[in-house]
């Protein structure tokens, strides 16, 4: 018996997951295969600042984000910028979310380009 939420393994006899609550089943559903995607960078910055308002700003938005070399900003704070990676096909909607966001004070760069 399996429970189909968390997938966890039961014994014979018991018919509810412990932890999810969730009746469970015979055998577990395959697991969807992965969705592989693109992304691109968009924007380059020296400022932890920068990162922290940028990440309540595109997930207000729904876009899909990571930051290359966040965590060696503060080990090398000038050495390498953050980059922005977002989602290839959300793209454009967050250059447009960021075309009116003014940050050039702080060294980043729309575009990919630093």
């Amino acid at each position: 018996m399996f429970c189909p939420h968390c997938r966890a393994e039961y014994r014979d006899g018991f018919h509810v997951c412990s932890d999810c609550g969730v009746d469970l089943v015979d055998a577990l559903p395959p697991e969807p295969e992965p969705e592989f995607v693109n992304f691109k960078e968009v924007l380059a910055t020296y400022n932890p600042a920068d990162v922290a308002f940028l990440k309540s700003l595109l997930e207000s938005e729904g876009i899909q984000y990571f930051f290359k070399g966040e965590h060696f900003l503060y080990m090398r704070p000038l050495a390498d910028p953050v980059r922005l990676m977002v989602r290839e096909d959300q793209e454009a909607e967050a250059l447009e979310l960021l075309k009116d966001v003014d940050l050039s004070v702080t060294g980043i760069s729309l575009g990919g380009k630093s």
